[in-house]
């Protein structure tokens, strides 16, 4: 089964925390069109297709060199934009041990 549907992940460089690459189109408030950030929420990932895929990873790479994200890598998604792997989804549900504050 070949899978179409991707979104972007990397850990977030001061937190450590697993983020998702986020690229606006325009629509939310107070951001300008391609805009891109950085969530904690794997549902408010930007989803791509493969043809889109490696524009969005460039981009995204860019913070890897401004140091703000580290390990930029590809996830593939079902449809309804859930991770498929076993890794991602653990990933996705947040840290499995309470640290910190």
């Amino acid at each position: 089964m070949s899978n179409s549907l991707n979104i972007i992940s990397a850990n977030n460089l001061r937190s450590g925390l697993n983020v998702y690459f986020t690229q606006n189109e325009g629509q939310n408030e107070g951001q300008n069109e391609g805009e891109a950030r950085w969530e904690k929420d794997s549902s408010l990932a930007s989803v791509y297709s493969e043809d889109q895929l490696a524009t969005a990873f460039e981009r995204a790479k860019q913070d890897m060199e401004k140091n703000i994200v580290v390990d930029c890598v590809t996830v593939p998604v079902d449809d309804n934009h859930n991770p498929i792997t076993v890794r991602e989804k653990i990933r996705a549900a947040g840290p499995s041990v309470k640290y910190g504050k």
